[in-house]
C-alpha cells in the first residue's frame, strides 16, 4: 500500500495544481447568454473592431454599448432560431455555402502562389541569379545611351498593312503618317497619341521593332513589320541621348527583365511545357 502511495499523491497534486491553474485563467467577462450560450466581451470588441470608426466612436457611449450588444443578441436569437427550422438543409443554402467554400479555397490557393513566387523571386535576386552589378548597367548604357521616339501603326491583316506602307512609303512628313494613324490604326493606346509611344531605350520594346527602328532615318516610312501583337508600320522621329543617371534605373529594369527570361526558358527546358492551343482556328 506504500508504494502506491506516492503516485496516487503526485497525481492528487497535478489535479490540484490543474484546478489553481483554471481557477488563476483570466476569463473574458460574459456579457449575455442565449440558451446557454455566452456572448463574451472578447466577442463584443472582435465584433466592433470591424465597425466603421463613426460607430466604434456611439460604441464608447453607453447607450451604443447597449445598442450593439442587442444587435449581437438578436443575431444570436435569428441563428438558432434558423437552425431550429431547418434551414441548414436548405438546397439554396447549400449552394451558397459551397461557393463560398469554393471561392475562399480558390483565395487561399492563390494567396500560396502569390507566397512562393514571391519567396523565388527574392531568392532569385540573394543567389545573383536576376541580380544587377552596376558594372554590367554601365556597360549596357555604353552599347545603348539613347532613347528612341517613334510613331506606329498597327493593323491585323497583312494585306491592309501592305497596302497603307504602299500609300505613305514615299511621304516624309510626320503629318501624313498621323493622318494615316487616325484612319488606320488598331492600336487604341497609341491612337490617342496620334501613333506616338512612349520613348524607349533599346530593351524596352519589341525588339523586331527596335531593330527596324534603330536602322531606319529619321522621318521615313518602315514596314510592315509583323510581331506577335500584328503589323507594324513606323516612322521614327528621333533620338535622345541619356545620362547615366538618367537611365539607370531603367537599364536595370531591363536587364533584370532579360535574366528573368533565360531563368524562365531554362525552367521550360527543366519543365515539359505543353501548349495545346490551336493557332489555326
Amino acid at each position: 500500500m506504500k508504494k502506491l502511495l506516492l503516485p496516487i499523491l503526485a497525481l492528487t497534486l497535478c489535479a490540484c495544481h490543474k484546478k489553481q491553474e483554471e481557477q488563476h485563467t483570466p476569463q473574458a467577462p460574459v456579457l449575455a447568454q442565449i440558451s446557454g450560450e455566452a456572448i463574451t466581451e472578447a466577442d463584443f470588441n472582435a465584433q466592433a473592431a470591424e465597425l466603421d470608426d463613426s460607430f466604434k466612436k456611439f460604441l464608447q457611449t453607453d447607450i451604443g454599448k447597449e445598442n450593439f450588444l442587442n444587435y449581437l443578441i438578436n443575431e444570436k436569437l435569428m441563428l438558432k432560431a434558423a437552425k431550429d427550422a431547418g434551414l441548414e438543409q436548405n438546397p439554396d443554402y447549400i449552394k451558397e455555402i459551397k461557393d463560398i467554400e469554393t471561392e475562399q479555397k480558390t483565395r487561399l490557393e492563390k494567396a500560396k502562389a502569390y507566397a512562393l513566387n514571391r519567396l523565388l523571386l527574392q531568392k532569385l535576386y540573394e543567389d545573383g541569379t536576376i541580380a544587377v552589378s552596376e558594372e554590367e548597367i554601365k556597360a549596357y548604357h555604353k552599347k545603348y545611351p539613347y532613347q528612341i521616339y517613334l510613331l506606329e501603326i498597327l493593323l491585323t491583316d497583312p494585306k491592309e498593312a501592305a497596302d497603307v506602307t504602299r500609300a505613305i512609303r514615299n511621304s516624309k512628313t510626320k503629318q501624313t503618317f498621323e493622318d494615316a494613324v487616325k484612319k488606320f490604326s488598331k492600336d487604341p493606346v497609341s491612337k490617342k497619341n496620334k501613333g506616338a509611344l512612349e520613348p524607349f531605350i533599346p530593351g524596352e520594346y519589341l525588339p523586331q521593332i527596335e531593330v527596324a527602328a534603330a536602322n531606319t532615318p529619321t522621318y521615313q516610312v518602315q514596314g510592315f513589320i509583323k510581331t506577335p501583337r500584328g503589323f507594324h508600320i513606323i516612322m521614327k522621329t528621333g533620338e535622345e541621348r541619356l545620362t547615366y543617371n538618367q537611365a539607370k534605373e531603367r537599364i536595370r529594369q531591363i536587364l533584370e527583365k532579360q535574366k528573368m527570361d533565360a531563368y524562365l526558358n531554362s525552367l521550360k527546358s527543366k519543365y515539359r511545357v505543353e501548349v495545346t492551343t490551336d493557332e489555326t482556328k
